[in-house]
């Protein structure tokens, strides 16, 4: 059985990978030249994938490069980030265990008392910091790249996936404030900052009265054009024995909107129904998968809105751009200015919504169409 050439939920391969080599080529330029960055795009447009794609490449090009990754959502608490931390510093430099527990008593001997080192699955280092040892030793564990590195002449590049929610912890103000003073003095390390929540994003890297003001160039990644994604999706019909239209093609990136996940699953899901070639009704059925797939995550996080909060996403998608205005306040019942400047703020937060050019819209076509059909058809 031929597999599918469509893939979503993990991180895209390079067969699956589509276009950015704008964006691969300034990712490589600028962390490998020691220019810091944080990445902003709505979530599942592919900046996991593009990151690692960029440096995947990047080590190929250039052999002294070392890659380490946190997933902030992973991390819970300020202790939970310093163990994490230092695990993934100390196991991109390393390629075997028994090296990386050398560097852990070169580097952290003053906190050993504190660590208890663990292999874990696939030979993957875990260390894990008692609270009081790490309470002294903070800079200690946030020097650690740019020790390893210097001394081991290597650039380490360190990502941080999703990192706005670090900021959610407790302790995060006293732990920002920490990271700026120690990593803007690492000259052999580079940071890779990428988050979806574009509001939180801006509010700790463009605020001037936050630590980490002008430590990044801020990077805003777009869609992949229809252009790119039409070609892909037709060849990956055509390589496993199936045929759709332009015509279909185009259909699938229109109604998507080219977001990358949702184009990924909906192609699937055509893919999966087709025998030979896609219909309409292949098409309308595919659809409507994408939808109730989904249907249960956007339930979810409507839930935890209030009555106010869904009349102002009614407003919105319906077109509304003045939310202010008399007329708009009456006709969706959304309050008054207070309430309503509190649940853009609110919406905006939990990325339900973005603003380009002070307009604000709901980004995500698929939960756009799913509101629609629930609370406005």
């Amino acid at each position: 059985m031929t597999g599918s050439p469509f893939q979503y939920g993990k991180l895209a391969t390079k067969d699956n990978f589509i276009d950015r080599v704008a964006e691969r080529t300034s990712l490589k330029q600028m962390l490998y030249s020691g220019i810091n960055v944080s990445l902003i795009s709505p979530r599942r447009w592919g900046k996991s994938s593009l990151v690692k794609m960029a440096m995947d490449e990047l080590m190929k090009e250039k052999k002294d490069v070392r890659v380490c990754y946190l997933d902030a959502f992973s991390i819970d608490s300020v202790e939970d980030f310093y163990s994490k931390f230092a695990s993934a510093v100390i196991s991109c430099a390393n390629n075997k265990i028994e090296k990386a527990w050398s560097d852990v008593k070169k580097y952290l001997s003053g906190i050993i008392p504190g660590i208890t080192v663990s292999d874990g699955l696939n030979d993957i280092l875990t260390i894990n910091f008692r609270h009081d040892p790490l309470k002294d030793n903070p800079a200690k564990i946030l020097n650690l790249p740019e020790e390893i590195a210097r001394d081991k002449r290597i650039r380490i590049i360190v990502c941080i996936d999703e990192f706005q929610q670090l900021a959610e912890m407790d302790g995060y103000t006293e732990l920002e404030g920490k990271m700026r003073s120690a990593w803007q003095h690492h000259s052999n390390v580079s940071y890779c900052f990428y988050g979806s929540k574009k509001h939180l994003m801006l509010e700790i890297f463009n605020d001037s009265q936050k630590p980490f003001y002008r430590f990044s160039e801020t990077m805003f990644l777009g869609k992949i054009a229809r252009e790119d994604w039409m070609p892909f999706i037709e060849d990956g019909f055509r390589k496993t024995g199936k045929s759709i239209s332009e015509e279909f093609s185009k259909k699938i990136c229109v109604l998507t909107e080219c977001h990358s996940w949702y184009l990924q699953q909906l192609s699937y899901f055509v893919w999966s129904d087709t025998e030979k070639m896609v219909t309409e009704e292949i098409m309308t059925r595919a659809l409507r998968r994408v939808i109730d797939t989904n249907s249960p995550m956007f339930m979810s996080d409507v839930e935890k809105l209030t009555a106010s909060q869904r009349d102002m996403l009614k407003a919105i998608i319906a077109g509304e751009s003045r939310l202010s205005s008399a007329s708009t306040r009456e006709r969706f019942r959304l309050g008054n200015l207070t309430t309503i400047t509190r649940n853009k703020k609110v919406l905006e937060t939990k990325a339900f919504i973005d603003s380009n050019d002070g307009l604000f819209e709901v980004s995500d076509p698929i939960f756009r169409e799913w509101f629609k059909e629930r609370y406005m058809d």
